[in-house]
């Protein structure tokens, strides 16, 4: 399949959520009766950026999966340009963490909230820190508390590929569909913490947006879809007005199926770019500041807390919050700084490492060696 421009727009409304989420959402300290305390509220959704990525997630990496299983390399070639698109900038974060925290600003106050409390060194360098997150019940150093979703997803790469090279259509489908309800019902017999960071409770997102892959390339699927606009635009607005009643703080009307709910919302909203319908949303996904948000997305999110906590801990002697106009203005540098950490990141560090994985190849069972 094409490179579709609208799905780096997804993206990039996946990251902008995330960043609005933890540098206006979480920062913001005012009256909730106030015009910014108000936006504070209006924008509280944003939370869910995640989820978003995660759908996407499921979805590209799904669709790559079922496009090459009849490749003779099949789990080799994956899992070489994976590493070298996930393990990199990962492991260079990871690093940088640890260094600092032999510095002397691992003993400083102002800089507790980005670097103290660490998970053990080998739970970040096997991407099962979210297990002793859930264990414990907190994300841990800010630095590094983002990654638990890179946990998620790396804990997905390990069983959706045998999941798919070994499954018919019709097995494929059932499993997905048991996996996506199986999530909210776990949420349900086992709530708490863990619920929001371990894999099988967080499951609908990433599998709602695998079994949308599967769909896709199933034409009377496709056909139908591409055939009823209006009906896909409008399953799309009523879950919408649930997220927005999601928004408006009224958990008990959802419970533990916020997040299966949110992947169906999410799902559509991919699927509405894939097929290219609505023209208006169509052109807003392609612009070319979604994309390329989209593009910088993974730096954006390695980066964006711990210069946030880096800029607050040096200028502020605190961990990032907005009180003040001045606090403000370097929750903004910080954006900026992340912004361009980003770009640079991905023109001079990732781009020559996805280079690379894609020289590697899949090839046809029976093709030339």
């Amino acid at each position: 399949m094409k490179r579709i421009t609208q799905l780096d727009g997804v993206r990039g409304v996946a990251i902008l959520l995330v960043l609005v989420w933890h540098y206006f959402g979480m920062q913001l300290n005012t009256d909730s009766r106030s015009i910014p305390g108000i936006l504070q509220s209006a924008l509280g959704l944003t939370w869910s950026g995640v989820d978003l990525f995660f759908v996407l997630s499921g979805f590209l990496i799904a669709g790559i999966l079922l496009d090459h299983r009849d490749a003779s390399n099949f789990f080799r070639i994956f899992y070489l340009r994976r590493i070298c698109r996930i393990f990199p900038l990962y492991f260079l974060m990871c690093g940088l963490f640890f260094c600092l925290g032999q510095s002397s600003l691992f003993a400083s106050p102002s800089f507790r909230w980005l670097l103290h409390d660490p998970l053990p060194l080998w739970s970040y360098l096997t991407f099962t820190q979210n297990l002793l997150m859930g264990a414990r019940g907190d994300f841990g150093p800010h630095w590094l508390s983002i990654t638990w979703s890179l946990a998620v997803e790396e804990q997905f790469y390990l069983f959706v590929p045998f999941l798919v090279y070994f499954s018919s259509r019709r097995t494929l489908v059932c499993v997905l569909v048991l996996a996506i309800v199986a999530a909210p019902l776990l949420r349900w017999a086992s709530p708490g913490f863990h619920s929001y960071v371990l894999t099988p409770w967080r499951s609908d997102s990433l599998l709602s947006g695998a079994l949308l892959a599967v769909l896709v390339r199933w034409h009377p699927f496709i056909s139908t879809v591409r055939d009823h606009p209006d009906i896909l635009m409008g399953v799309f607005i009523v879950l919408l007005v649930g997220a927005g009643i999601i928004t408006l703080h009224s958990p008990s009307i959802f419970g533990v199926f916020k997040h299966f709910w949110l992947a169906g919302l999410y799902s559509t909203f991919v699927l509405i770019a894939f097929v290219g319908q609505g023209p208006f949303l169509g052109r807003i996904l392609g612009s070319s500041v979604l994309v390329w948000f989209g593009r910088l997305s993974y730096g954006i999110y390695m980066f964006h807390q711990a210069v946030s906590g880096l800029l607050h801990g040096f200028l502020r002697d605190s961990a990032p919050q907005i009180r003040s106009v001045p606090e403000g203005g370097i929750t903004l540098l910080a954006l900026l700084m992340t912004l361009g950490l980003a770009e640079v990141s991905y023109r001079f560090f990732e781009s020559p490492l996805l280079r690379f994985g894609h020289r590697f190849q899949y090839r046809p069972k029976n093709g030339p060696c």
